[in-house]
């Protein structure tokens, strides 16, 4: 018997909608798929009936072929029931149990995360929102520009936004300044070193920018055309610990530690399937140094946490994905106006032995104990 698929069928199958989308298609289109083309998505049959002896089906298996308007008819209605089961998917998701523990920030769009002074510094929107651990808005400092990046001491907050660095007191307070660093600059990530001077990640110049404690530009490290760094503009975090510079080389899959003046000591990490390693676009996108010289890294995609040795050995999985809100992350991976690498990223900062986890996907955090 001649064999051909109904396109839209065709469509749901190469799709891979679930089986239930399935039967609500067949069902409306009245179209017979046999069952071992659901399991294999192979070939499928079609009942065209020219006449019970022509295709060898028994009487009243077949049907005849359909009108130009009844093809059109059933077309109309199974794309009302892909919207359907689609509608179904979406309430069955919405049901989902989200996961405990996370506390909102409130903000539409955060940036970046830091903890300092015992509180969680989130910059978002216009603002950064002050928390308590236990989620308590303590305050929140408003900018007329949309901060990036931030890194907090105990009488300080430098705030990046998108081509330059405000220095600034606890309050927000500007009392320094950088000039625009580059046309095509975009601040992602800050640190600040023991004696006060500034690093500033560039994702936009793929380059880590010096800056002294008074706003001065000091140097260039390893960027621009041709440079160190393989990063997008979203994810190229940066942090400050013991004498070093931490940074996270997303576009490698690794974790590089420098000196002061940008000389390269020591990387580790590598690209894998692994959980031993780093997988996807852009891994990892957030690091953190404990006090021992452990490191903390966050992952985007299956969105995970875990916990290396300061050879980069992995000891254990500190957030395995069920612990975030994985309908959300789902929708960023599989959206296609959303599918970038300038989404879905995690930041991670330590407070005493726990790690403090934003989640850009929710604009919420969370703690997790430090294994």
């Amino acid at each position: 018997m001649p064999q051909r698929t109904h396109p839209i069928v065709n469509y749901c199958l190469q799709a891979k909608i679930a089986g239930r989308f399935r039967l609500i298609l067949l069902a409306v289109t009245g179209l017979t798929i046999a069952p071992s083309s659901l399991a294999t998505n192979n070939s499928m049959s079609i009942n065209n009936s020219k006449s019970s002896s022509d295709c060898g089906c028994s009487s009243g298996d077949c049907q005849p072929n359909p009108s130009r308007r009844q093809f059109f008819s059933r077309g109309a209605q199974s794309i009302a029931a892909i919207g359907v089961a689609v509608q179904t998917g979406a309430n069955a998701n919405a049901a989902k149990a989200k996961p405990d523990g996370w506390r909102a920030t409130g903000l539409g769009q955060t940036r970046d995360m830091t903890v300092a002074n015992g509180l969680v510094y989130v910059a978002g929107d216009s603002a950064v929102a002050v928390f308590k651990p236990s989620g308590e808005l303590v305050r929140k400092i408003e900018f007329n520009h949309s901060p990036r990046c931030l890194a907090v001491t105990k009488r300080q907050m430098v705030v990046g936004f998108r081509d330059r660095a405000w220095i600034c007191d606890l309050d927000g307070k500007p009392l320094a300044k950088t000039k625009r660093l580059a046309k095509e600059a975009a601040l992602t990530s800050l640190a600040i070193s023991g004696d006060g001077s500034i690093y500033a990640a560039d994702g936009g110049s793929s380059a880590i920018w010096h800056i002294d404690s008074s706003g001065v530009v000091l140097e260039q490290l390893a960027g621009g055309k041709g440079g160190r760094f393989a990063v997008p503009k979203s994810f190229f975090p940066i942090t400050w610990a013991g004498d070093s510079l931490f940074v996270a080389h997303p576009g490698r899959h690794r974790v590089e530690r420098y000196d002061a003046d940008g000389e390269l000591k020591s990387r580790w990490g590598k690209r894998t399937r692994g959980l031993d390693g780093f997988t996807g676009c852009c891994n990892p996108v957030s690091v953190a140094v404990t006090d021992s010289g452990e490191f903390v890294t966050a992952e985007r995609g299956q969105p995970r946490i875990k916990l290396f040795d300061r050879d980069g050995k992995l000891q254990t999985v500190i957030a395995e994905p069920e612990a975030f809100d994985t309908t959300e992350h789902e929708r960023v991976d599989t959206d296609a106006e959303l599918v970038t690498c300038q989404n879905g990223g995690i930041e991670v900062a330590l407070l005493d032995r726990q790690v403090v986890a934003l989640d850009h996907t929710t604009a919420a955090f969370r703690l997790f104990d430090l294994a």
